[in-house]
């Protein structure tokens, strides 16, 4: 207990030091759970004004871009304005990219490269400061999990060098992050990842769909061993975060009963981080509106029917440093007719379709994860149109 009281006192004291609002932004965040639904999208509609003028005001892309369609600043606001607006797509994004830059906002700046899964990866830029870890914290939250538990991660590793993990580590303490490098994972990885779980003892364990799966095989093969040597796969976290592809029922059942514990699926991208998380009622992915604008498209780009799919379409009602409206991201997803039974009023989505992940079995024994196929061309987003990898047979 006293542990755990040091570890939230230290995590808040630093937040509130790093971004003073945070913390007011979470209670918001919180409330926001049980608005009416009309509330909600009343303020949405005025942040999607606020963010198309600023973009036509302080960026090169927009008043050209909409220009080209009759579109001026006097229309925002008027029936049907929004729908006038035409999509943005990756060849946009790719393109024009320092085009879509607030210059006002550029100290704010950081660059980010998609993941690719669609084979297109693209640098996209967003604001630093706008404390979107604070839709973390919501998700976390629902449940029972907080941001100064210890967390593990089955993911690719990103600060190779050694002087980058001390200060990480640093950062963190006394809060302990155990990370698994999940670009080629085999079983005395796995078998490491797990005697250090063990040894922290995780509330979270974040991953890769593909990862995931993997870790939770081993663990539902080797239970009777490990039992039989009097050594147990202890179920110690309270929830297992999945990313980067679509959980299928089976992945799911199976992650739950090696984990003991329920899987929240997650949607988001690099474009436009923070779309939308499940509940432990898991029955949809509850959207974060206050950050974003969903839309789901068919034919003409006009807005299907409630429970039919669509054309994703994001629009980041929050970056003003790097803004992003109506940009399709080759996503297919859709409304759900029916509210949560959880009784929060944000309005959910299905899990999201069009996203792939696959694995690669080398003849060593190693698996290499198809989401860190996709980084591979991280350094050079601009040179790289598509890419393919075929393997004809496992090893």
């Amino acid at each position: 207990m006293l542990e755990g009281t040091v570890k939230k006192f230290l995590y808040e004291l630093k937040w509130r030091l790093h971004h003073p609002a945070a913390f007011e932004k979470y209670r918001r965040l919180l409330a926001n759970e049980t608005v009416s639904l009309d509330e909600l999208l009343a303020r949405q509609e005025a942040a999607r004004q606020r963010i198309v003028r600023t973009a036509m005001a302080k960026t090169v892309f927009y008043p050209k871009f909409y220009g080209a369609v009759g579109f001026e600043a006097g229309d925002i606001g008027k029936e049907g304005w929004f729908e006038r607006l035409p999509l943005v797509t990756k060849k946009e994004l790719r393109e024009q990219r320092d085009e879509f830059i607030n210059l006002e906002k550029r100290a704010n700046l950081r660059w980010f490269t998609t993941g690719g899964s669609t084979g297109e990866p693209v640098k996209t830029g967003f604001d630093e400061g706008l404390c979107e870890e604070v839709y973390n914290w919501r998700l976390l939250n629902r449940f029972g999990v907080h941001p100064w538990d210890n967390h593990a991660y089955l993911w690719r590793d990103l600060r190779p060098r050694r002087i980058a993990k001390l200060v990480n580590a640093t950062m963190w303490w006394p809060t302990r992050h155990l990370k698994c490098d999940v670009s080629s994972l085999d079983d005395a990885g796995i078998r490491a990842f797990l005697e250090n779980c063990r040894r922290i003892r995780p509330t979270l364990i974040y991953g890769y769909v593909g990862a995931l799966t993997q870790v939770a095989r081993y663990i539902l093969d080797h239970q009777e061993t490990e039992q039989s040597n009097n050594r147990t796969i202890e179920q110690f976290p309270k929830m297992v975060w999945s990313t980067s592809a679509p959980l299928s029922a089976v992945q799911r059942r199976m992650i739950e009963t090696a984990f003991g514990a329920p899987v929240c699926d997650e949607y988001g991208s690099c474009e436009c981080r923070w779309l939308a998380a499940q509940c432990p009622e898991c029955k949809g992915l509850h959207v974060n509106v206050e950050h974003v604008h969903l839309e789901f498209l068919g034919e003409n780009n006009r807005e299907v029917e409630k429970g039919e799919y669509g054309r994703t379409v994001i629009t980041n009602l929050e970056d003003e440093a790097f803004p992003l409206i109506r940009y399709e991201n080759n996503d297919r997803g859709r409304w759900l007719t029916e509210p949560c039974a959880c009784g929060r009023t944000l309005p959910c989505i299905d899990s999201v379709k069009g996203r792939e992940s696959e694995s690669f079995v080398l003849p060593s024994g190693k698996v290499i994860s198809g989401e860190y196929l996709t980084t591979l061309f991280d350094a050079h987003p601009d040179l790289v149109r598509g890419f393919r990898v075929v393997q004809h047979r496992d090893a």
